[in-house]
């Protein structure tokens, strides 16, 4: 491995295959890839060598993900990271939450977490609610650790709309099961052998505007579970949104 930084803008062919070793980037990936992520990598603070920042492949298109620490250092590194809450469970009708331990042996329905930034010597509250159906793969952490995993969705959301001048088209590896076919049953309808022209679907990705849609669109073809990343950040934006009031909820 090269004395180059861990998050140096280049990195050498002894770098890559290390971090192929180590399943950081997927063995194969096309150096120009490799390029753009090392510069990512480099931009945002981050030591793929740490594992704070790896690169996943999905039907031959990339996609950075993020370790939860990563968001972490990123939010603290702008010097206005002003703590998190601990994160609550079970959003109530009259606003009400419940804990960890009152759920004790049984599975979340949501998680809350808020984030606090410092804007002008205000110390201003970012939350995000995450439903648990909608990312639980059901399997291995999700059915051993439910509350981390979920912990963890909910986290990044509110930092992501907390520090959205960082962390905007960054997600953690923990979001991805709202979208991979681990946790949808594909439709009978789907057709896999149809080629994917991604700039079209990215097309019609944006023309979505509630979650049905979007998920009605995922469910139309097999193939469309490589581009599952696409499905979630028109997720996130289409959240986004409505927190704003930009779009009805």
């Amino acid at each position: 491995m090269s004395n180059l930084p861990a998050t140096a803008a280049t990195l050498t062919d002894a770098d890559v295959k290390t971090l192929e070793q180590a399943g950081i980037i997927p063995a194969g990936t096309p150096k120009a890839q490799i390029a753009v992520f090392a510069k990512t990598c480099a931009e945002r603070g981050l030591s793929a060598f740490n594992k704070e920042i790896y690169l996943v492949g999905y039907g031959g298109k990339y996609s950075v993900i993020v370790g939860i620490n990563g968001f972490r250092k990123i939010a603290a590194e702008t010097g206005q990271h002003a703590g998190t809450d601990d994160v609550v469970y079970d959003l109530q009708p009259d606003g009400a939450y419940k804990t960890a331990a009152s759920l004790a042996g049984q599975m979340p329905k949501t998680a809350t977490c808020t984030v606090y930034r410092m804007i002008g010597g205000t110390r201003c509250p970012y939350s995000a609610t995450v439903v648990f159906k909608e990312f639980s793969t059901g399997k291995n952490k999700w059915a051993e650790m439910p509350f981390q995993m979920i912990a963890k969705v909910a986290e990044a959301f509110a930092l992501r709309k907390g520090f959205s001048d960082r962390l905007t088209g960054l997600s953690i590896e923990e979001e991805g099961g709202a979208y991979e076919g681990a946790t949808i049953q594909a439709a009978e309808t789907t057709r896999p052998e149809l080629a994917v022209d991604v700039q079209a679907l990215a097309d019609r990705i944006a023309d979505c505007w509630t979650n049905e849609a979007l998920m009605a669109l995922y469910k139309e073809n097999k193939a469309h579970e490589g581009f599952a990343p696409l499905f979630t950040e028109r997720r996130q934006e289409l959240e986004t949104m409505r927190q704003n009031g930009q779009i009805q909820q």
